[in-house]
């Protein structure tokens, strides 16, 4: 058994649920943990992704969660969150159906009827925490193809604090709705100038989607384009190639004009982290091969490369290029846990 690997596997999975916790607390989510950092936004849709990987080692994480979304789940964004899992594979799809149809089962979660017609199911009964197989399995996930105990809400959470800076999405979306207009808001009013395509890559939105919005937004006279009045007609730039941005100080009433806490894409961080949790060999397993793992790493890297660029993670990585699968592992092992920790 290769122990530095385990190790690492061990450092990332703590680092993990702790972050899960830290933010899924500062939502509303009861329990005792440190606060989510403030000088960073939490997008709910990812954690929530991230939740039904990660989460299902942590049974009163996973419960906990399901506490809050039966209230609240109203402040997701349902098909960001399609977007999201089908154009990054983060989360899992039949743990997210399962989730829809409970809550669809509750009562009063109509919209997650959706999630209920996705044929995502296990042939096989698997256990949904680490192997262990109730004796009263919940019948709502026993039709996906998922043994867990029967879910018994304890209606201990509460409503996102909207004073709380990482939840200034929910706060917002809770201002002017929730559509792609919030995360345009937030992702402009925290960083440069960037064009529509950036824009949903960092938002998780489809790039034409993106492009209309924009044009749309820039009408209102506070979404600006950098362009001049003066600028001669038909020298505008077109649509595409445009680089939006916001005045952060008209939208510091958010937070009583503190600094904005910064938006990042969440979704490539948590992919990342994922992986790691994936092909990292956990106690009791057979080793793997350090170059199986690294080749699988450089895959998801290079998938995700621009995301995590675009969020301002990629350097925190400290990766150089042409390094070897040893040499990547070993940047990994020191930096993923601690930037984990910092967030």
């Amino acid at each position: 058994m290769n122990e530095s690997l385990t190790n690492f596997r061990k450092r990332c999975h703590d680092a993990a649920l702790d972050l899960l916790w830290r933010q899924w607390c500062s939502l509303g989510v009861a329990g005792h943990s440190r606060p989510a950092e403030s000088g960073t936004i939490i997008d709910p849709e990812a954690l929530l992704l991230a939740t039904t990987r990660i989460g299902k080692h942590d049974p009163r994480l996973f419960d906990e969660c399901l506490d809050w979304l039966s209230q609240h789940a109203s402040r997701l964004h349902l098909q960001r969150l399609k977007t999201l899992h089908a154009d990054t594979g983060l989360g899992d799809p039949v743990v997210l159906a399962a989730i829809g149809d409970w809550l669809f089962s509750q009562g009063g979660q109509a919209k997650w009827k959706d999630f209920t017609k996705t044929d995502a199911h296990h042939i096989d009964p698997v256990p949904l925490f680490d192997n262990a197989i109730p004796t009263d399995p919940d019948p709502v996930f026993a039709k996906r193809g998922i043994l867990r105990p029967a879910i018994r809400i304890r209606g201990m959470s509460r409503a996102p604090n909207p004073t709380l800076p990482p939840n200034l999405l929910l706060s917002l979306r809770a201002l002017i709705g929730t559509s792609a207009r919030a995360e345009v808001i937030l992702c402009l009013a925290t960083g440069p100038a960037a064009h529509p395509s950036e824009i949903a890559r960092l938002t998780g939105y489809k790039a034409r989607t993106m492009q209309l919005l924009l044009q749309e937004m820039a009408l209102s006279g506070h979404v600006l384009t950098g362009e001049t009045a003066l600028q001669p007609k038909g020298k505008q730039g077109r649509g595409s190639s445009r680089r939006y941005h916001l005045k952060a100080a008209d939208w510091q009433f958010l937070t009583d004009g503190a600094p904005l806490p910064r938006w990042i894409s969440w979704p490539p961080l948590w992919s990342l982290v994922q992986t790691l949790l994936d092909v990292l060999p956990q106690p009791g397993q057979a080793d793997k091969h350090p170059a199986i793992i690294s080749s699988v790493l450089r895959d998801r890297l290079a998938t995700d490369g621009e995301a995590l660029a675009a969020a301002g993670l990629l350097p925190l990585l400290n990766l150089r290029s042409g390094a070897t699968g040893q040499e990547l592992l070993k940047s990994l092992e020191a930096t993923v846990p601690g930037l984990l920790d910092s967030l």
